[in-house]
């Protein structure tokens, strides 16, 4: 797949986020996580799920910014916990790993008193498991990366957690994946063929995650 069809995924998507939630779009990957697994599945006809568990950043200078509280799933007034996406079906070797979020990494670090010590991120993170995330328990995370990895873990709350938030919020998804998607038409050149196979699904995007999980 062209890299340009995975920006161009990835800008959809922060675009419409962006001009909905202009004060609150870097503490909401849950959001991306849906919407951007939604759109993927529809323009790569293939099945990709929002992910949701614990995560750890590479500030530099030594510093991780972890958000670690598992907890946090299950506590009304939330807490540090990331969401991030998957491929989930087996036409391809080795899972795919996707952080839409990336881009705000700096941002969020320098908000919550972190601080940001590294070059400025990638607008996201896309590519097979292994070339993405830090293989380690939790207890022995290293306390550098290199650059374009991060360390993630789903948890079994972050999936209940997860699968709340698509049902409770099933419409609000489905209209921000349609606007992702009009975005994302729009933005082709016209004599593209990308489309052609997978335009079918937009009319129910929901059930591409919901097949998923």
């Amino acid at each position: 797949m062209p890299l340009s069809v995975r920006s161009l995924i990835a800008d959809c998507v922060n675009q419409v986020i962006r001009q909905h939630y202009p004060e609150q779009y870097q503490s909401l990957c849950h959001v991306y996580a849906i919407v951007g697994s939604n759109l993927i599945s529809i323009v790569l006809d293939r099945v990709y799920r929002p992910v949701a568990g614990l995560a750890a950043v590479d500030c530099g200078k030594g510093r991780l910014m972890c958000m670690m509280d598992n907890a946090a799933f299950t506590n009304p007034a939330g807490g540090a916990y990331h969401c991030w996406i998957e491929s989930a079906d087996d036409l391809i070797a080795e899972r795919e790993v996707v952080d839409l979020t990336f881009r705000h990494n700096h941002e969020y670090a320098e908000k919550n008193g972190f601080g940001w010590h590294r070059e400025l991120p990638p607008d996201y993170l896309w590519g097979p498991q292994s070339s993405i995330v830090v293989k380690a328990p939790p207890q022995a995370i290293p306390k550098s990366f290199p650059d374009g990895m991060v360390w993630l873990c789903e948890t079994d709350e972050g999936w209940a957690w997860m699968m709340r938030q698509l049902a409770m919020h099933q419409n609000a998804f489905v209209a921000l994946t349609a606007e992702a998607y009009k975005l994302f038409q729009q933005s082709l050149a016209p004599t593209s063929t990308l489309l052609a196979p997978a335009a079918p699904h937009i009319a129910t995007p929901a059930t591409v995650v919901m097949a998923a999980l």
